[in-house]
């Protein structure tokens, strides 16, 4: 199958290149119908002398085999004197053709003809991959290219006019060039369908302080898909024959084992590299932590005997877009592919596909979900809201990006977004995916249309279930953000992590990291959504989520709450080289303590409690800020 599409892509160029070549032949005259009167080159002295009108018919009827007295004339600009002098001297001779054996020859030839082409574009296809569509304009083109190819061939096999060819090489192109300004103007525009493109998506409005769940700081992710590319490669390069051959693909986010992971691919460093181990594959794939940052380089070979044989960088066969699209996906939109793992660590491929939904070609969507096994090719094909719980990238970010902004700026219409502008808001610069309760979301800030540097709140959405959700309140924007951090630490050739929102004692919070040049997290941040001058920094998260709070208590000395009570329960273990304190009061709720952020006299009040002993603190948020001496 694949020599055949390698050839017939050939075919296919050759074709191309020798319809235009034949269109001049059309417009010269071409052929005509078939008549009984045909001149054919004669027999003669080859050292006669001719007039270079007489050469100029000669070389035409040479070509040509045999013609017609209407097509020598037409063609060569000639007389009947000039051919009944060429035929006194025998340049040319004068026959009658068979017609009915010329007409049946032609007409095989035609069959034969078409035949041919449809298998040229048959298998060319199995390299273009054209979707099988007629929402696509890509089908119509391809399907008018075959009609005129396949066309021209018949006509002229059956010696049909010139002017009958070009009238149905433009009657078809019309018509594509009509279908192609038919679906870029009125086939599903936003100016035409404002309405249901704002209801792509579903948004509904939360209170930020319910909704996004109180994470633990030792659980916050402190590694982004920049700083995961890094500890993949230095892992990959602690298997030199491995880094050789193959290099690491495109990270996804999961959850694996109810913790945040990126995981990306091993893959083919190009043709000569898959041909090498296109039977045993890629080794397999490496998996990044993003709490920790322990990366581990999984390698199905040395496990299972065989690695991934059908990837994005395998070729023919094993190639995966052409293996879905051979195995049913052929009418659908390829939006993106991703990378996964399921519970036992066996990986898969997910194939987002979309089609339009509104009128002819508008208002993309997900509409099914291929989930092919990177080891065999087994591939299972899902509806958005039927897939397996393992799987988390059911909608691309961009899409949903997309539709995201068509909410915000078509509400009240197309005219509104363009002039007037009024509620218009938009998506801020950037996007991250974060966990919330266990779940995968897609988080962006919203802004009005001047795109300041304020937004007017969060959007949260759900990678699986499109689920989006607005939290409203005014505050900065990410990237206002991540410039106010720069600020904090006076060095050069420093980064910031895109910003993560959390929620601290119901306080919007923005988690951010700076990075050295070389990736290394040099300090925490943790920064008040709505006034960026209250922040923690430090560089332990523990220390700056204390710092935090600390600084949240001093602007709003109402958050911080005096406890006194009895010593029920203490536990204690070790935190980034500090000692983390849990402290059970009256036998109901659990403070925690970082040992580090209090002062000396505290921590001699606090070491001689013991179980049974009464002690009072101030906390925010559950942790402890302040211990009273007295």
């Amino acid at each position: 199958m694949a020599i055949l599409g390698i050839i017939s892509l050939i075919g296919l160029f050759f074709l191309f290149f020798w319809q235009f070549g034949d269109l001049e032949r059309l417009k010269n005259g071409g052929s005509h119908p078939f008549e009984t009167d045909y001149y054919k080159v004669g027999s003669f002295s080859k050292n006669m002398n001719v007039t270079p009108k007489q050469k100029e018919i000669f070389d035409y009827v040479s070509k040509a085999k045999h013609a017609t007295q209407e097509q020598i004339e037409f063609a060569c600009d000639c007389t009947q004197d000039d051919l009944d002098e060429l035929v006194y001297l025998s340049v040319l001779d004068y026959i009658i053709v068979d017609t009915q054996v010329e007409q049946t020859k032609s007409i095989v030839k035609s069959v034969v003809s078409v035949l041919g082409i449809a298998l040229i574009f048959y298998f060319a296809n199995y390299y273009l991959l054209v979707k099988l569509n007629l929402r696509y304009i890509g089908i119509i083109i391809y399907m008018a290219l075959f009609v005129i190819m396949t066309l021209n061939y018949v006509l002229k096999s059956l010696n049909k006019s010139a002017k009958l060819s070009l009238k149905v090489f433009s009657i078809t192109t019309g018509f594509v060039i009509f279908i192609i300004f038919f679906y870029m103007i009125f086939g599903g525009r936003v100016f035409l369908h404002s309405d249901a493109y704002s209801k792509l998506i579903d948004v509904s409005e939360e209170e930020f302080g319910t909704d996004v769940k109180t994470v633990d700081v030792n659980n916050l992710p402190i590694v982004d898909k920049a700083f995961g590319a890094k500890l993949g490669s230095l892992k990959l390069g602690e298997y030199p024959g491995l880094g050789s051959e193959f290099e690491i693909g495109e990270y996804s986010d999961i959850i694996y084992n109810d913790q945040q992971y990126l995981v990306a691919p091993l893959e083919f460093r190009g043709m000569f590299k898959w041909i090498n181990n296109r039977k045993s594959g890629t080794p397999g794939y490496i998996l990044v932590n993003k709490v920790t940052k322990e990366t581990t380089l999984i390698n199905l070979q040395a496990a299972e005997g065989i690695g991934m044989i059908y990837t994005p960088s395998a070729y023919f066969n094993s190639d995966l877009t052409r293996h879905a699209y051979l195995n049913g996906m052929n009418r659908y939109n390829l939006e993106y592919t991703f990378f996964e793992i399921d519970e036992s660590g066996h990986p898969h491929y997910i194939l987002q596909y979309s089609l339009p939904t509104i009128f002819i070609n508008g208002g993309k969507d997900i509409t099914k979900i291929a989930v092919v096994d990177a080891v065999t090719g087994e591939m299972n094909v899902y509806e958005p809201g039927n897939i397996p719980d393992w799987i988390e990238s059911v909608y691309p970010p961009q899409l949903l990006l997309e539709q995201l902004n068509y909410w915000g700026r078509l509400q009240d219409g197309f005219l509104n977004s363009i002039f007037t502008q009024r509620d218009v808001l938009q998506t801020s610069r950037g996007k991250r995916t974060i966990m919330n309760d266990g779940e995968l979301f897609y988080f962006t800030g919203l802004t009005s249309a001047g795109a300041d540097e304020s937004t007017i709140g969060f959007v949260y959405m759900n990678t699986r279930t499109k689920e989006s959700r607005l939290f409203k309140f005014p505050g900065a924007t990410e990237q206002a953000a991540m410039s106010k951090v720069l600020t904090l630490l006076p060095q050069n050739n420093i980064s910031t992590t895109f910003p993560i929102p959390i929620n601290v004692n119901e306080t919007p919070t923005y988690f951010i990291a700076i990075k050295g040049e070389d990736g290394r997290i040099l300090r925490h941040v943790f920064m008040n959504v709505r006034e960026l001058e209250v922040y923690g920094i430090a560089e332990t998260k523990n220390r700056a989520h204390t710092d935090y709070l600390l600084s949240l208590g001093a602007n709003d000395s109402d958050s911080l709450t005096e406890i006194t009570g009895t010593i029920t329960d203490l536990e204690s273990y070790v935190s980034e080289s500090n000692t983390i304190y849990w402290i059970q009061i009256d036998n109901d709720l659990y403070y925690i303590l970082n040992i580090s952020t209090v002062n000396i006299e505290e921590i001699e009040v606090f070491i001689s409690k013991e179980i049974g002993d009464t002690i009072s603190f101030k906390v925010q948020d559950k942790t402890i800020i302040k211990i009273n001496l007295e």
